[in-house]
């Protein structure tokens, strides 16, 4: 590849290996006082970090305090170190291969000591931990002094326990330096074969690029495996009371220290450098700018700025070479001047010497100068005369760094105009496809699935931009690089799956923003109206069950006193683990009742998934399982729509639960109504029957009556016609007899059949207020899921077709690209040269623990690491 090198680094080292190694080491001591107050040092790793003590070890207190806290609430163990082994680039040169972390508390004062370590195994845990604790009994004695003598505490006594805690470090450090703290008998004899090994975790990990220093990313956690010692069931009951237990350990222990070195190691890379070093750089850069007349630099103008930047490098070398030997005679004068009286009379024998130094040499020796004094004034000379000879160490130094400034300036110009100029390439590029593709009145979840692409693209660019640096590989054409960088990109973006960079909040948003769009009032401001308003809070609610209530849940079952009180009754009492967990979650004071109800149903799912007849020791191993995994599963993107599901189902269970029992009663009803109906139908039928047969008797009776009349009327025709005559005369007929009333026969009928009147129905059941809300949420939720499922696609073959196209829409952006050789260009040389902790990739080792309540019981949690991934285990051990 003929146009792509390695860095040489041949760096110009310090005066002595001593030095080297004071330059690779570092020590930051925190403290927290009696009453509280903060209190730091930080020494070693070049003029900054010490001159910017109290900064550095307050901004790196609080990452140690996060890991320290967190561990001690959750599972009441204290941190005794932290370890991590740093990679470096390729290349010479003195760097740190250790970043250990080490804490101690002593009569009320707790302190921790961060220290980088030019070789492992320079500082074992164990011995600096005793010496640790001895200043903070040191540290606290002397608060103790302060307050006894009634000094003014804020004013005076912060003041002298600040100095004391500086001492301290100084000596700390230097007992470092001379390797006191190396190798105890303590340590020999804690190995991973001697721990019970209780927890075996797998992570899936990357190198994160883009940050400086790189770091170690935890991506997920594949696996998490609980296991039982090889003891008795009394011995394991004993043990399970101070295992590492609760998720917020676990997750602590894979993910967030493992992450905390980088951000431990950003802190120091901070200010850990010379102030010598970065002082010529910045002077260098401002005489450049004047000797090509420009702040900026095309890409069309490289070729004609390379040929006078390699002619201003050669100068600088000739300036430093010259001014080596200005600076030898000026110390070896023995002048008593002032700092700016002896850079005066620097700068008077430069302009003497006028063959050596004229021109740009006499501009770049000038400004040599002023730096270099402006770096050596800043130590604490005060202002009284001194010696010239007392100057030597502090101007070799300097002259050093002019050297090393001067080595890499010419290399690093390059690789930064080139690097530069395809990095803003790229982003020119991607900036137009933002400009092209968001749209005010863009659809929610388009909006959010671009932004998360995009935002992966941008962070994958920087990264492949870093990894290059990192690996010290230089690119001296602008089109290989890149080439390189694309596809890179590319296959990159084969692998990104947008459901991993998609948390449950991302799908709140989208739920807000739908929300807000149709329940919006037509005030101004957009105020939602009520339906708005209810629909928003019960997001809010599902959102803090799922983010705050639901990790609380978990690590209160999984806490230790809830363990240890449940032991202890189930050896006093006999009982089950399932029951004695139930009652020990009622006995939880002071917690919400959304946070009780969430309780119970954790209890009752592992009540239904355990098998009653297991030992305890299995029993409970199941349920750290149990927690620990529906914990995974509670958490997850889609898990707040799940349960705004289970809840909306539940809800309209209950109420169809009423509405068929309704159904049911209406319809147990409507058989009675219809007997009644039937009965009363019976009834009429009858009545009706009566009528008719009434009716029809009298019919016949008046019938009978007509043949009566007619019978008689004709007997008496017969006798009249007789005349006297005997006659006989034909039977008088019988009078016919009239049927009895109808009124009778009905009242009968009625009194047999009495009148029944329906059964009414009940109220048709109506749902509570809430459903509408849960339903229209639910559904919600789940139109955006499904929604996003079916964009993803779409987006991700529209993101795939632009970055194929990023090379050549940024090749034709160069014409519009400006280089800032200026600030942008000192900023280069600081991240890459200057700053040397950046060169550093922290990857945890092993971390140790103890729990102050049982003395000698100590946790070790080692790492390993396997392609693309890492293995935490945790064990504990007696020390004998």
């Amino acid at each position: 590849m003929a146009n792509v090198s390695r860095k040489s680094r041949k760096d110009v080292q310090a005066q002595s290996t001593v030095e080297a190694i004071r330059m690779a080491s570092a020590s930051v001591l925190s403290t927290t006082t009696g009453l509280g107050y903060p209190v730091g040092s930080a020494r070693g790793a070049g003029s900054m970090l010490e001159q910017h003590s109290e900064t550095v070890s307050m901004s790196i207190a609080p990452l140690i305090f996060n890991v320290r806290d967190t561990l001690n609430s959750s599972e009441g163990l204290e941190l005794l170190s932290i370890e991590w082994n740093l990679e470096r680039t390729p290349g010479p040169g003195v760097l740190p291969e250790q970043l250990i972390v080490v804490g101690g508390s002593e009569g009320g004062v707790g302190s921790h000591v961060c220290v980088l370590c030019w070789e492992r195994g320079v500082v074992d845990p164990f011995r600096i931990d005793q010496y640790v604790k001895v200043i903070a009994k040191k540290l606290g004695d002397i608060e103790a002094a302060v307050i006894n003598n009634d000094l003014n505490y804020d004013l005076d006594g912060l003041s002298v326990i600040r100095r004391f805690a500086d001492r301290l470090n100084s000596v700390l450090f230097v007992d470092m330096l001379d390797r006191r703290f190396q190798g105890t008998w303590d340590s020999l004899q804690v190995k991973d074969e001697q721990m019970a090994v209780e927890a075996i975790a797998k992570m899936s990990t990357y190198d994160d690029f883009t940050l400086v220093p790189p770091g170690l990313k935890i991506a997920r956690r594949n696996s998490l495996e609980f296991r039982l010692p090889s003891s008795s069931k009394e011995d394991f009951l004993d043990q399970f009371q101070h295992r590492v237990l609760t998720p917020s350990a676990i997750e602590m222990l894979t993910k967030t220290v493992p992450e905390t070195g980088q951000a431990i190691l950003n802190e120091l890379n901070t200010y850990a450098y010379a102030r010598e070093e970065a002082d010529v750089a910045e002077g260098t850069i401002s005489v450049l700018k004047e000797y090509l007349k420009r702040d900026t630099v095309k890409l069309s103008d490289l070729q004609s700025i390379k040929k006078a930047t390699g002619e201003f490098v050669g100068h600088l070398n000739d300036t430093v070479d010259s001014l080596e030997s200005i600076v030898d005679q000026h110390s070896n004068s023995g002048k008593a001047l002032t700092i700016a009286g002896h850079r005066d009379a620097l700068l008077s024998d430069i302009d003497a010497n006028h063959e050596r130094f004229d021109g740009i040499n006499g501009t770049l020796a000038h400004m040599l100068i002023v730096q270099i004094m402006k770096s050596i004034g800043r130590e604490s000379f005060g202002v009284e005369d001194i010696r010239a000879w007392q100057l030597r160490s502090a101007l070799s130094y300097a002259i050093a760094y002019a050297k090393r400034v001067a080595q890499y300036f010419a290399e690093e110009l390059d690789h930064y105009l080139i690097a530069s100029a395809a990095r803003k390439a790229f982003f020119v590029a991607l900036r137009d496809f933002r400009q092209e593709t968001v749209q005010v009145g863009m659809d929610s979840t388009d909006l959010m699935l671009f932004e998360k692409f995009y935002a992966e693209v941008q962070s994958q660019l920087n990264a492949s931009f870093s990894r290059k640096s990192y690996q010290g590989v230089q690119y001296h054409d602008f089109i290989q690089l890149m080439d390189t960088i694309t596809r890179e990109i590319i296959e990159t973006f084969r692998h990104i799956d947008v459901w991993n960079l998609i948390n449950f909040s991302d799908v709140a948003d989208i739920a807000r923003s739908e929300i807000q769009k149709r329940h919006a009032g037509q005030s101004s401001d957009g105020a939602l109206m009520s339906d708005g308003n209810a629909l928003m809070s019960l997001l809010n609610a599902f959102q803090n069950t799922v983010s705050d209530i639901i990790p609380d849940v978990a690590d209160t079952i999984l806490s230790k006193s809830l363990i240890r009180k449940m032991i202890e009754k189930i050896r006093s009492d006999g009982t089950g683990l399932g029951n004695e967990l139930a009652s020990a979650i009622e006995s939880v004071g002071e917690k919400s009742q959304e946070w009780k109800r969430e309780a119970v149903a954790w209890v009752e799912g592992f009540r239904d998934s355990v098998d009653p007849t297991q030992s305890t020791p299995v029993s409970l191993l199941a349920l750290l399982q149990y927690i620990h995994e529906l914990l995974d599963q509670v958490v997850s993107p889609s898990a707040m729509a799940d349960r705004v599901k289970a809840e909306a189902d539940a809800k309209e269970a209950v109420y169809q639960a009423k509405v068929n029992d309704w159904q049911f009663a209406c319809k147990e009803i409507e058989k009675e109504n219809v007997s009644i109906r039937q009965r009363n139908n019976r009834r009429e039928e009858l009545i009706a029957e009566a009528t008719r047969q009434f009716e029809m008797e009298m019919s016949a009776f008046e019938q009978q009556v007509r043949d009566y009349q007619e019978k008689v009327e004709q007997r008496e025709s017969l006798a009249a016609s007789a005349a006297g005559a005997q006659v006989t005369l034909p039977a008088l007929p019988l009078e016919p007899v009239r049927p009895s009333p109808l009124g009778p026969r009905v009242d009968k009928i009625r009194g047999n059949n009495p009148t029944e009147l329906e059964k009414s129905f009940p109220p048709e059941p109506q749902p509570e207020p809430t459903l509408r809300y849960y339903t229209e949420l639910r559904d919600l939720l789940y139109d955006k899921l499904s929604e996003m499922k079916e964009r993803e696609k779409s987006m991700e073959e529209t993101f795939a077709r632009r970055v194929l196209r990023l090379q050549a829409e940024g090749m034709g952006a160069i014409g519009e690209i400006d280089i800032n050789i200026g600030d942008d260009f000192l900023q280069h040389l600081m991240d890459s040269r200057i700053r040397t902790l950046g060169r550093l990739l922290p990857r945890i080792s092993r971390v140790f623990l103890r729990n102050p309540k049982i003395p000698g019981l100590l946790y070790l949690v080692s790492y390993a690491y396997y392609k693309e991934g890492l293995t935490m285990s945790i064990g504990s051990t007696f020390l004998r």
